[in-house]
C-alpha cells in the first residue's frame, strides 16, 4: 500500500514504486488494464477487492505494468469517461458482493505526464468479513497472501464466520454491560434523575483490531463529540477515553457523551422536564432532535478520527417505567398519557454500511420501536412520505 492519504497519490509516488523496484505484496496489486466489462472481468475486479478487504485491505493499481511481479513502468490507461469507469467499478462493489463493500473502496485517477492515467483503488479492511464474489452467479470467498489472491478453504471460512458471529456476541455485550451501568447509576459522571435517552455508536472495526483513535487536542472531530442538544459544556479524560458533560453549576449533570478509545461514542441524556407534569414526560420532538443532532455530529467525527464502517447504532431508554412520552398537549389531554409497560426499552441494532446523508431516516426503525412501546403506532414525527418534521 502507498504510504499517503489517496487523495494525495500522484504519478511521481507511481514512479517511486518503480525506481524502488517494489514488489507486488499482500497489500499491493499492479494491473496494466482495467478489467473488461464481461462477466469474466468483473469477476476478476471483485475477486481482488474483496480479498484485500478479506485480509489486511490494500492498493490495487490499474496503469502499472509489471515484471515477474515487480513495478516495471506506468501502462496509461484511455478512458473516455473517468465518471463511467468510477460508476461501473462502484456498482459491482455494491451489487456483486455480499455483504456490500460500499463505504470500503476508493478511487484515484491519477494524470501522467505524457497522457492518459492511472487508477488507483484502495480497499480497507473490512470489519464485516468475509466478503463472497456473487457477480454473475460466482459464489467464493477470497483471501490475501504474499502471493497473491486465493480462495478460502472451508477451514479459514468457518474461522471467518465464527469470527464474525464472535463480533456480534461482544458488541451486544458491550450494550447490555452499559446498559447496566446506566441503569445503576454507575456512570462516567453523576447524572440527574429521570429518564435517560442512551444512544452508542459502535464501528466494528473497534472490536476486531488494536487501532485507538485520537483522544487528545482540540480538534474540530473531537469538538463535535458533546452532550446530546448542549451548546455549553465541560470535558475531561478518564480510563476509558474522552468525555464531555453538561452540569447545572456543581450539581448533577442532565447528559454526557463518552468517546472510548477504540472510537466507540456513548451519549446519556436525561429527560424529566418539559410539560405540564414535569416529572413523568420525555418530550418525544426534543429527545428526537437531541438524538438526530448528537447522531449527526458523532458520524462526522467519527469519520474525520479514521473510523471505517461498518458502524452500529444502538438507541435505548433506561428508567422509563412510570414515564409518558409527550407527543402533543391537547391530544394527552383527551387521550389521556400512555406510559411504557416497562423500565428499560431496547431498540434492535441499526447496521450503517455507508456514511449516510440522512441520520434521521437512519434512526426511524429505532424511534418507531420507542413510541411502540408508548402505545403508538410509530413515530408521529415523520410525515406520510417518511420525511422527518418533529414540530
Amino acid at each position: 500500500m502507498i504510504a499517503k492519504p489517496i487523495g494525495s497519490i500522484v504519478e511521481a509516488d507511481l514512479r517511486a514504486l518503480i525506481e524502488a523496484r517494489t514488489p507486488e505484496s499482500r497489500q499491493l496489486e499492479y494491473k496494466q488494464e482495467l478489467p473488461d466489462s464481461g462477466n469474466g472481468g468483473n469477476v476478476k475486479f471483485l475477486r481482488e477487492v474483496t480479498a484485500f478487504a478479506n485480509s489486511q485491505g490494500g492498493d490495487l493499481i490499474y496503469g502499472m505494468a509489471e515484471a515477474d511481479g515487480i513495478a516495471h513502468e506506468l501502462y496509461p490507461l484511455m478512458m473516455t469517461s473517468q465518471d463511467m469507469v468510477r460508476q461501473r467499478l462502484e456498482s459491482l462493489c455494491a451489487d456483486g458482493v455480499e455483504p456490500r463493500l460500499t463505504g470500503l473502496v476508493q478511487y484515484q485517477f491519477v494524470p501522467l505526464a505524457g497522457g492518459g492515467d492511472a487508477l488507483v483503488v484502495r480497499v480497507a479492511k473490512s470489519w464485516n468479513a468475509p466478503h463472497r464474489v456473487t457477480s454473475g452467479g460466482h459464489a467464493h470467498f477470497y483471501g490475501r497472501n504474499t502471493s497473491g489472491c486465493y480462495q478460502f478453504d472451508v477451514g479459514e471460512l468457518r474461522q471467518a464466520f465464527n469470527l464474525s458471529q464472535t463480533l456480534a456476541e461482544r458488541i451486544r455485550a458491550f450494550r447490555a454491560d452499559r446498559l447496566l451501568k446506566v441503569g445503576s447509576g454507575d456512570t462516567p459522571v453523576h447524572l440527574s434523575d429521570g429518564a435517560r435517552i442512551v444512544l452508542h455508536l459502535v464501528p466494528l472495526q473497534g472490536f476486531t483490531s488494536d487501532q485507538r483513535v485520537e483522544i487528545t487536542g482540540n480538534s474540530q472531530a473531537l469538538l463535535k463529540i458533546s452532550p446530546p442538544g448542549e451548546s455549553g459544556w465541560s470535558l475531561r479524560y478518564n480510563l476509558d477515553g474522552r468525555l464531555t458533560y453538561a452540569a447545572n453549576g456543581n450539581g448533577p449533570a442532565d447528559s454526557y457523551a463518552q468517546l472510548f478509545r477504540n472510537g466507540t461514542i456513548e451519549s446519556v441524556a436525561t429527560y424529566k422536564a418539559h410539560g405540564h407534569d414535569p416529572e413523568t414526560i420525555i418530550p418525544s420532538s426534543l429527545f428526537e432532535q437531541d438524538t438526530v443532532g448528537a447522531l449527526r455530529n458523532y458520524l462526522d467525527a467519527s469519520r474525520e478520527l479514521g473510523v471505517t464502517p461498518p458502524l452500529y447504532v444502538f438507541l435505548s431508554c433506561v428508567g422509563a417505567a412510570g414515564y409518558s412520552l409527550g407527543v402533543n398537549f391537547w391530544r394527552n389531554r383527551i387521550e389521556g398519557p400512555r406510559y411504557a409497560d416497562r423500565n428499560v426499552l431496547i431498540a434492535p441494532e441499526i447496521s450503517i454500511e455507508e456514511w449516510p446523508s440522512n441520520v434521521a431516516a437512519v434512526l426511524r426503525p429505532a424511534f418507531d420501536i420507542i413510541w411502540n412501546a408508548f402505545g403508538y403506532e410509530r413515530s408521529l414525527n415523520y410525515d406520510q412520505h417518511g420525511h422527518w418534521n418533529p414540530p
